[in-house]
């Protein structure tokens, strides 16, 4: 029986894919600042721990911070420990060391249930994927959370598809327990939800006393009750109300700041899924007459996977489009088992399949061309930035096109992941990086630091910027919610710092001899370091 990650007759599938993915993901990867507004705050939450000597609880401008769970956190405060402090690599490393696992658990996934070759070609998918390529550079819980997820997933499908042993359900466990630490309660509810549906379409319930429900839920509450606990009991029980009410159960039922309609991920997957969105809607077509296919296990499992999670966020008011990253693996199996039928020719390559990928690769090595031209007019210090950009997805689109044309799938498919690869490689070296300086809070927050004492008091008006804890490394920047509030710490405190932003300058009286002392730009809002005085 192949072990967990391949046989030796397939190595070189893992060695090459963990080689994409280090190509992907790692390059560059601190090259550029925390942009706002979720890195910053992952950032000082970090920032802090490390600087207490803090474990058990997470703290963000000086509040207790009840959103997510504790496991990232750990992760980055490990890395953080080696590197000798918190910083842009350290706080972002977790999130690409998800992404290469991510990566290797789908080659793992679909090599069991369909041969080596497709988890090959699936794996390649899924790492060049525009979301998945974004968010494994990007300080999230949510490409940690995926990769604990579908190896909890991979597990126990080995085990209820008796492609594996049966203490690998314990393994699927554990693994839910990470995934519950790392984003919180979806961690074993997704997994119940897609299991217990699969079980319940193919009418097998006596396969659940199988499961080892109770060691299972002993090795489960092992590895995710003791933080929960301590956090709880630490905080008199306000971390765990906060969490499991707001950011669960209101964050479901009342869209909380991200309320979309029902179909919304209908909009954004094809564009996080691309370039492989292009070829979708062809795969659906070539399988139309194939639904028989659904009466194979791993088949059905993988569709129940994917409806499973896309229904269950769809039904929630709060939706963002890297919610969905969970649902990638089996997304990237099926258009694997496609390309793997065009390239062996059990699939005819329809003339969708031709439409759409050549409308798609033409125009993008159109626009690729454009983008200097644009930049020329519009930012000409970008020009050279962009022109290695633009050359390498102009050559990649134009030879992906022509292998299209002449109808030569595997020459289609892997140059475009290549196209995609140097296209990534180009944007982290030298796109993001220039980028920076419209999106960084540092240069402005370092001004700051140095003209506002480290014993004065420093408040922020009717916002909340993490990036300026971080880059000043001051634990609290006190908000100021209203003119009456900044009026009265005024008359209590002699001389004022605040940080205000451009539009909200009218409503703070500066008073007599007050002033504004500097000023900078952080994406698109402009802010003052104005001196209040009374």
């Amino acid at each position: 029986m192949e072990n967990a990650w391949g046989s030796s007759q397939s190595f070189r599938y893992p060695f090459f894919l963990s080689l994409l993915a280090v190509l992907l993901y790692i390059p560059a990867l601190g090259g550029r600042d925390f942009w706002a507004p979720v890195e910053p705050r992952y950032a000082e939450i970090a920032r802090i721990m490390f600087a207490k000597g803090e474990w058990i609880i997470p703290t963000v401008n000086g509040d207790l911070y009840t959103d997510k769970p504790i496991l990232y956190f750990w992760l980055v405060l490990l890395g953080s420990k080696l590197a000798g402090g918190v910083n842009e690599w350290t706080v972002r490393l977790p999130s690409a060391l998800s992404a290469l696992g991510l990566v290797l658990t789908t080659y793992a996934l679909g090599r069991d249930l369909f041969g080596a070759r497709i988890g090959y070609i699936a794996a390649i998918v899924l790492a060049t994927s525009a979301r998945v390529l974004w968010e494994a550079r990007w300080a999230h819980t949510d490409m940690t959370f995926t990769f604990f997820f579908v190896l909890s997933l991979y597990f126990f499908s080995r085990a209820l598809l008796r492609k594996g042993k049966p203490g690998e359900f314990l393994l699927a466990y554990g693994l839910a327990a990470l995934a519950t630490l790392t984003k919180g309660l979806i961690g074993i509810v997704l997994p119940g939800l897609i299991v217990l549906a699969y079980v319940a379409l193919r009418r097998e319930w006596r396969v659940v006393s199988e499961w080892r429900l109770p060691s299972g839920i002993l090795v489960f509450l092992l590895i995710a009750a003791p933080w929960f606990a301590w956090v709880s009991q630490a905080t008199d029980g306000r971390w765990l109300r906060e969490f499991i009410f707001t950011h669960h159960i209101q964050r479901y039922t009342s869209g909380l700041g991200h309320r979309q309609p029902f179909y919304y991920y209908l909009l954004t997957f094809p564009a996080d899924f691309l370039p492989w969105t292009v070829f979708l809607v062809p795969a659906i077509w070539a399988y139309r007459s194939r639904l028989k296919l659904l009466n194979e296990p791993g088949a059905l499992f993988l569709f129940l996977w994917f409806f499973a999670i896309l229904f269950f966020f769809s039904l929630s008011d709060t939706k963002r489009d890297l919610y969905l990253l969970p649902l990638f693996p089996p997304a990237a199996i099926f258009m694997a088992c496609y390309f793997v039928g065009l390239m062996d020719k059990a699939i005819s390559p329809a003339a969708l399949y031709r439409l759409l990928g050549l409308l798609f690769f033409n125009l993008l090595w159109i626009t690729a061309l454009c983008l200097p031209v644009v930049a020329w007019f519009y930012q000409r210090e970008a020009v050279w930035i962009s022109l290695p950009f633009a050359l390498v997805m102009a050559g990649g689109g134009l030879t992906t096109a022509v292998a299209i044309w002449q109808t030569l799938p595997a020459r289609g498919f892997f140059s475009a992941a290549l196209t995609i690869l140097l296209g990534a490689l180009c944007a982290s070296v030298w796109i993001l990086p220039f980028l920076n300086s419209y999106k960084s809070a540092r240069s402005f927050a370092v001004r700051v630091q140095r003209i506002v004492p480290s014993d004065q008091p420093l408040y922020i008006y009717a916002d909340t910027m993490n990036d300026f804890n971080f880059y000043m490394e001051r634990e609290v920047i006190s908000v100021v919610s209203s003119q009456a509030e900044a009026e009265s710490v005024a008359s209590r405190i002699k001389t004022t710092y605040m940080l205000v932003r451009e539009r909200d300058l009218r409503m703070v009286e500066m008073g007599e001899g007050g002033k504004v002392l500097a000023e900078g730009r952080v994406g698109d809002k402009r802010w003052r370091l104005v001196l209040l005085r009374r």
